[in-house]
């Protein structure tokens, strides 16, 4: 009876784990049964909100008017304003304009500004260049061998983004223009027409300023800007004659009298906390000679 006894419950300890996890197992295959038990067509209105759209070359901007939304491709680094500065110290002044000029005008470009300061010890020509961005490397590096490099830079700001988001917004404003214009045809008391074509001049403003603002990047990056500085140094310039000995004691004798009038004003100006000092000295004096008595 015993030993049946202990059988029995060994079985049932054995059993009962296996029989659990059949039952997960089974759980988990009703569950996939389930799910690949719709058919394609079912599958295709679920929605999938979890999954990124794909990326591609195209970007959806939102102008926040009732132009709504517009697509542009951007390339970055299409639009880009080069900038360069160069600081050139040359031996004739005159001579190293008319070579930066005629390098200028063999890479296509213009100047734009100049400007010619005469100092006493050297003679200074400021020059800004534009140039198309495609020559603008090789004219730096002809402008090098004028004269002695003193400094040089060149700058890249890339505006591609800021290029494409002018023309979605310009393209989105177009577009409520035109709706605007279609519905002032329609219109038909007085005060209808003014408040459209109130509207149309706000919105044909901010068409012209991003129009404004598009033509200036175009300018920007089709046509680079080199601002060149040009130096002679004078070599027989009049400097300040040097001072003697005695004058620059007598200077600095001058200036140490000075210096002594100004510290009796700066005392004098204390005159208020000398007379508590002398009080509060005399009155400890007294006191000390009241002790001794």
């Amino acid at each position: 009876m015993k030993t049946t006894l202990k059988f029995s419950l060994y079985f049932w300890i054995l059993f009962i784990p296996f029989l659990t996890a059949c039952g997960q197992s089974d759980s988990s295959y009703k569950t996939e049964s389930a799910t690949a038990g719709y058919s394609d067509e079912e599958l295709i209105d679920v929605p999938l909100t979890n999954i990124p759209p794909p990326i591609n070359t195209l970007v959806s901007y939102q102008d926040g008017t009732e132009g709504g939304t517009s697509t542009e491709p951007i390339v970055q680094g299409l639009y880009v304003i080069k900038t360069g500065n160069m600081q050139l110290q040359v031996q004739e002044l005159e001579k190293a304009k008319e070579e930066v000029l005629q390098k200028v005008k063999a890479n296509k470009g213009f100047t734009s500004a100049a400007n010619y300061n005469d100092y006493s010890s050297s003679k200074q020509q400021t020059i800004t260049i534009r140039v198309a961005s495609s020559n603008f490397e090789n004219l730096m590096k002809e402008l090098v061998t004028i004269g002695f490099v003193e400094s040089q830079s060149q700058n890249s700001q890339d505006v591609s983004e800021e290029f494409v988001d002018i023309q979605a917004r310009l393209k989105s404003k177009r577009e409520v223009e035109n709706r605007y214009v279609e519905i002032l045809k329609d219109a038909k008391t007085i005060s209808e027409i003014l408040e459209i074509e109130d509207k149309l001049r706000v919105i044909r403003e901010e068409i012209e300023a991003r129009e404004g603002r598009l033509r200036y990047l175009k300018d920007q990056v089709s046509l680079s800007t080199i601002n060149l500085t040009l130096t002679q140094k004078l070599e027989n310039y009049s400097k300040p004659p040097e001072r003697s000995f005695f004058s620059r004691l007598f200077e600095n004798m001058g200036e140490g009298w000075d210096d002594f009038l100004m510290f009796v004003v700066g005392v004098m100006r204390l005159w208020v906390f000398w007379i508590v000092l002398a009080g509060v000295i005399f009155g400890i004096v007294r006191w000390r000679k009241a002790r001794k008595k």
